[in-house]
């Protein structure tokens, strides 16, 4: 019989499983690669999930004992186990219907890579996510614990570095990046300033005709609002505005749904309740891209005014920059109309330097009057 050479691998059957065996002419012992650990196997199925690019599984922000969190829902996550794009990565676990990919989830879930969660309203419009014990269900909603790969953190803290150290270096800057950024500070300092004002005037006058609790701008300074979220509405109550989406639970449709049937005396089935709740949802989501749009808008209006203000109140004008952002000697490069006048009362001068004789010197405007000039 023929042996095999060294280094030559044969396909090995051990517990169900298919491995790969090296044998070895060294004792003829023979080794064989060690299988992926099921905890290696479901990290790298997290970390795959936790980025919504590749997996499809994107977040929302919340809120949940007092920090901030990103939560999803359950069919997300099911649907993303069930497309091909997770069928293309090699050593994942095999999902062939929708129950192996609740199952797989359990078993992620139970490695404590996210957990469930519900909500729970502090008031009719304000919410909070709160640690629910449970399997995993599809209509269920989740908070991750995995924070997912580290390269995007670790670029992170290095632009936050470099920004850092960058802005310590603000006096070797260019004379032109001093000036923009003095640009953009006074701008936004005179924008949001004026804003809060115009805000707390309004508050006052509609307190005093009767419509108390209208604030310009209410969910500004509200933190469990995004950027776009704090600009929307432009006028409203001081309660925050909770744009609805996909990742609402359905609770509460279901309950304003039931509700309205209660009180016109029809009597229907939950299925009936569960399409309606579906309806809406669908209609709130084709509302959430323009109304993100919207306060974008709202964000670049306030923001073209405050230009427009600053520049009219001549912020902007070389004068008006301090000497600590840029020397006025500087300044003038950047704005000629700041510098001082030339002389022109200095003789003047031929090729070779010298004083031309004869040449007339022109009188300075500015001059006081001599004797000769002044007529009795």
């Amino acid at each position: 019989s023929t042996r095999p050479s060294t280094g030559e691998h044969l396909p090995l059957h051990v517990d169900g499983m298919s491995t790969t065996a090296v044998r070895q002419r060294s004792g003829g012992t023979m080794k064989k690669a060690p299988p992926a650990k099921p905890d290696d196997v479901l990290l790298r199925v997290a970390n795959w999930l936790r980025d919504p690019k590749s997996s499809g599984v994107t977040t929302r922000e919340a809120v949940q004992y007092e920090r901030r969190v990103e939560y999803f829902k359950g069919t997300k996550m099911v649907d993303a186990l069930l497309s091909d794009k997770y069928r293309a990565h090699r050593g994942f676990p095999v999902v062939k219907n929708r129950d192996g990919a609740v199952a797989l989830a359990n078993r992620l879930m139970g490695a404590q890579f996210f957990h469930r969660s519900q909500r729970i309203f502090i008031s009719s419009r304000r919410w909070e996510l709160e640690m629910h014990q449970g399997p995993f269900e599809e209509d269920g909603l989740y908070t991750w614990m995995h924070e997912g790969s580290k390269t995007r953190l670790y670029v992170l803290c290095g632009l936050t570095l470099a920004g850092a150290l960058l802005l310590c270096m603000v006096q070797i800057w260019p004379i032109w990046m001093k000036i923009g950024l003095w640009w953009c500070s006074v701008t936004f300092l005179t924008t949001f300033s004026a804003l809060c004002i115009v805000r707390l005037l309004l508050f006052c006058v509609m307190f005093i005709i009767g419509f108390r609790g209208i604030w310009l701008f209410p969910n500004l300074f509200d933190d469990n609002q995004t950027f776009a979220g704090s600009f929307m509405p432009i006028m409203g109550k001081a309660e925050p505005v909770v744009v609805a989406d996909e990742y609402d639970s359905d609770d509460d449709e279901l309950r304003r749904i039931r509700k309205k049937k209660k009180d016109d005396g029809d009597s229907s089935a939950d299925g009936d309740d569960s399409a309606a709740a579906d309806s809406g949802n669908k209609k709130r989501r084709a509302d959430e891209d323009p109304a993100f749009q919207f306060g974008l808008i709202n964000i670049a209006f306030l923001g073209v005014i405050g230009v427009i203000a600053c520049w009219n109140m001549g912020f902007f004008d070389g004068e008006n920059v301090p000497d600590f952002v840029a020397k006025h000697d500087d300044l003038t490069y950047y704005f000629p109309t700041i510098a001082p006048p030339e002389n022109t009362t200095a003789p003047k001068l031929d090729a070779d330097g010298n004083p031309i004789e004869g040449a007339e010197e022109e009188a300075d405007p500015f001059a006081a009057p001599t004797e000769e000039d002044v007529r009795f």
